[in-house]
């Protein structure tokens, strides 16, 4: 289950994506390493410390 912050950070514990192709998302590392890409560059589903622990929509392409 995904939880929603009043910043528009949702926190993600793994799974497939949840968001449209295309979609500008800023996401936050489990490592700590915070940056800005496209929903379908991101490795949503990975298994180690750069799995994404939260993420926000930034904007559509």
């Amino acid at each position: 289950m995904t939880r929603r912050q009043e910043d528009g950070w949702i926190e993600w514990s793994g799974g497939k994506q949840p968001v449209a192709d295309d979609v500008l998302i800023e996401v936050v590392l489990k490592n700590g390493m915070r940056y800005e890409e496209y929903s379908d560059e991101i490795r949503w589903n990975s298994k180690n410390d750069r799995d994404v622990a939260a993420y926000r929509v930034v904007g559509a392409a």
